[in-house]
Parts: C-alpha cells; structure tokens; sequence
C-alpha cells in the first residue's frame, strides 16, 4: 500500500536487488485529505536499485516526464507498465507540460512492452507515439486522455499484436471505432465508455463486421442516440444467449 511512502520504496531499492516486480496500491484513494502516498522520487529509487524490474502497477498522487524516462532507462525490460497518476489529467507537476514524453519514453525503451496503463494529461502525441513505437504491444489501458479521433486509430493502425483495448472518458467518436474494422477481429475485445459514440456509429459497426459481437449496455440516464458502453469481442460461437435486458446485441 501507499503508506509505505518513498521512505520504504528507498529501502526496496537499497536492499532487494533481485526485485523483478513492484504493486502499489492506493490506502484510500477517494480520501482527497491524505498525506501520504508515493511520488516519482520512490519510483526511481527503485528503479536504480532493482535493475531486473519489469512489471510495476504504480499508484502515485503526482509524477513529471523526466522520472518516467528515468526509470525506464534504470529498467528497459518493462513487459508491464501501468503508471496511475490518482487525479485525471494531471499535467507534470514541475514543468505544467502534458505527459505525452513519459510514455512516449516508455514504448520508445522498453521493447518488450505487452501491456500498458497510461494516466495523466495526454494529447494524441502519446498514441502516435505507441502506434509507431509499441510493436510488441498487447493490452492497453486509456482513462481521460486524447485529443482526436486520430489517437486511438494511430493505436489500431500501429500496433500489429494488439489483442485487448480499453477506452474509458476519452474523446474518442465513430471515427476511432470504425478506424479499426481491419483489426478487431484480430483482436480479443474492445471495451470504450463514456466517449463520443452513437449508435448510428455502433450498428455501422455491426453491419460492416458481422462476424464479430456488438454489445452496447444502455441505461437509462443516456439519451437514446447514445452508445456510452460498447463492448466488442469476436467469438466462434456467435451472438451470447445470457445477454441481460439492457444488453443490446447488434
């Protein structure tokens, strides 16, 4: 847990070198008051210590670029990065740039990357970073980030093993999601919520992609042009039976 602090991260880099994968996880993460927590000096003084690190889930209350880039040149073995900055869009605390370098150092030095979680303020420069850098790529997890639909399609156009997508609060619209109709059936699942889809958009999907399953869960706070949770996931067995009353199947 986060109680822990940097003080104690210090004492796993100073003493446990062998150290091949890290968790932090937040004590209270809806606690707006607390004091403590982790920050970037923790994550890099681990990084200097356990060079063999190559799997980390990182819950920290701030972060900036350049401990990012730090780290992953301590530790260029990453197959699992996922870096979860605890508020939305949250800029590099010292510099009030966007977090757009950090992961791009991320996909540009860490070539075995399969999954990544990134946080933080995020323009599309971070996807055109991925789709041109993350070849080894498998699982991506997006949370309140990108400009355009251009992001997620440099992400589906760029990543030729990506299997699993996930797309929560993002600007993404039709465009990203039809951007994809060479590579979802590649793909194990597509998840995206509360973006800009519609349903005009969903059931173009649908038609174009037959053999895939299209799943839209409606509620009903949502206007009905909506599509505000899309599931999309390829099966042998077509279309699931068990599908409750607000799963719309296309």
């Amino acid at each position: 847990m986060d109680t822990v602090e940097d003080k104690g991260l210090e004492a796993v880099g100073s003493h446990c070198p062998l150290l091949e994968e890290l968790r932090v996880f937040p004590a209270d993460p809806f606690d707006e008051g607390i004091v403590h927590g982790v920050t970037e000096s923790g994550f890099i003084a681990v990084s200097q210590g356990c060079p063999r690190l190559h799997y980390v889930l990182y819950f920290c209350r701030q972060m900036t670029n350049a401990a990012v880039a730090t780290v992953v040149q301590n530790c260029p073995d990453f197959t699992h990065f996922r870096l979860c900055i605890m508020h939305p869009g949250q800029l590099d605390y010292l510099t009030q740039e966007s977090m757009d370098e950090a992961f791009g150092a991320v996909v540009k030095t860490c070539t075995k990357l399969q999954r990544l979680a990134v946080s933080g303020y995020l323009t599309d420069l971070t996807f055109e970073y991925i789709g041109k850098y993350a070849k080894n790529l498998e699982t991506l997890s997006v949370a309140f980030a990108g400009s355009s639909d251009w992001g997620m399609r440099c992400v589906l156009d760029g990543c030729p093993k990506l299997r699993k997508l996930e797309v929560r609060d993002c600007p993404f619209g039709n465009g990203a999601l039809l951007s994809g109709l060479g590579k979802y059936e590649s793909m194990r699942s597509l998840w995206m919520s509360d973006c800009n889809l519609t349903m005009n958009g969903v059931r173009l999907l649908a038609q174009e992609m037959p053999r895939l399953n299209v799943e839209v869960i409606k509620e009903e706070s949502y206007e009905t042009h909506q599509a505000k949770k899309v599931y999309v996931y390829r099966s042998v067995a077509g279309p699931r039976r068990d599908a409750p009353p607000f799963v719309l199947t296309l």
